[in-house]
This record gives C-alpha cells, sequence and structure tokens, in this order.
C-alpha cells in the first residue's frame, strides 16, 4: 500500500480512507491511482444486469459535491451514458483525461461549467458540446442550485487497465 499511495502521489493514510469510504478523491487523483493499481477506472462500476435501466446504477468517478449514475446496461460496447447530478460549488477537483473516443455533454438543469483544453464552454439545459477525451477537461457548478449533465463516452470507458506505452 506504501510503493502504491507513493507511486500515485497521495498518503497512505488517505489511501486507506478512500479504500474504506471515508474520504472523497478528485477525479485525476483516483485515475492516477487507477492507473497504479493497472486497473481501468470502469472496473469501478456496478454495471446495470437489465436491458432497461431505471435511473441507473451509482458510481463514483471522484470529485466533490458530484452523485453520477451509469445509465448503459453491461452489454453495452460501443458507448457508455452517464448522468451527472453536481451540486453548488462541487466539480471534479482538477483537470484529467479519459483518453481516446469522444466525450458529448448535454446540459439538462441548472449551469454546469465545463473547461476544454482551457477553453470555457456553458452548458444549460439544453446545450450541447463534444470533445475528444484524450484533451484535459474538468467541470464544476458556479450556480446557486444543483446542476445536471448527460454525458455520453464513445468507446465505453476501460474495465483494464492501458498497456504501458
Amino acid at each position: 500500500m506504501t510503493e502504491a499511495a507513493h507511486r500515485a502521489g497521495v498518503t497512505k493514510g488517505f489511501l486507506s480512507q478512500l479504500e474504506r469510504g471515508l474520504t472523497s478523491v478528485s477525479v485525476p487523483t483516483l485515475l492516477r491511482i487507477c492507473e497504479v493499481l493497472q486497473i481501468g477506472v470502469g472496473e469501478l462500476f456496478d454495471y446495470p444486469d437489465e436491458p432497461v435501466v431505471q435511473g441507473g446504477s451509482r458510481i463514483d468517478m471522484g470529485g466533490e459535491g458530484v452523485v453520477e449514475y451509469l445509465l448503459t446496461p453491461a452489454g453495452t460496447t460501443e458507448f457508455q451514458v452517464f448522468r451527472s447530478v453536481i451540486e453548488p460549488g462541487g466539480g471534479t477537483g482538477g483537470p484529467y483525461r479519459l483518453g481516446p473516443g469522444t466525450v458529448f455533454a448535454l446540459g439538462l438543469s441548472g449551469s454546469t461549467r465545463l473547461v476544454v483544453g482551457g477553453e470555457t464552454r456553458m452548458l444549460s439545459p439544453g446545450a450541447s458540446t463534444s470533445f475528444s477525451g484524450g484533451v484535459l477537461h474538468q467541470f464544476d457548478n458556479p450556480g446557486p442550485t444543483a446542476s445536471e449533465v448527460l454525458w455520453v463516452v464513445s468507446p465505453p470507458l476501460l474495465r483494464a487497465a492501458p498497456e504501458p506505452a
């Protein structure tokens, strides 16, 4: 655990608390931990088994004040759909990359600030955008009420870590 914590740039105590669900983690830190442990972030999800998904499976992709739901069934292989509910002031906690592929985002409610490659894009209800998952991006909710975003990621997030280059 000490070596994994060191390689991920966190303390052993933080990693222990995270493992026990006693602390939250930023998205960039979670992705670093997954890389060190040689697992894909997709391995952290409970995939819905039903062909019709009601409400989604709650997942934890990191961040503060963000609750996310996986909306696609386990057998879906071409894309994944997520819904994020972001509390005022909540967000990813920093920029990150998802890897190759495309991300589509649709604002459902409230106001979400999405920063892609240094460019700010505001998502209000009905506003959408897309970008390469390999570009540094982050999001947060600067508004006074919760916001919601529907995300489509293609191809799906890996269930296994990518091979080292």
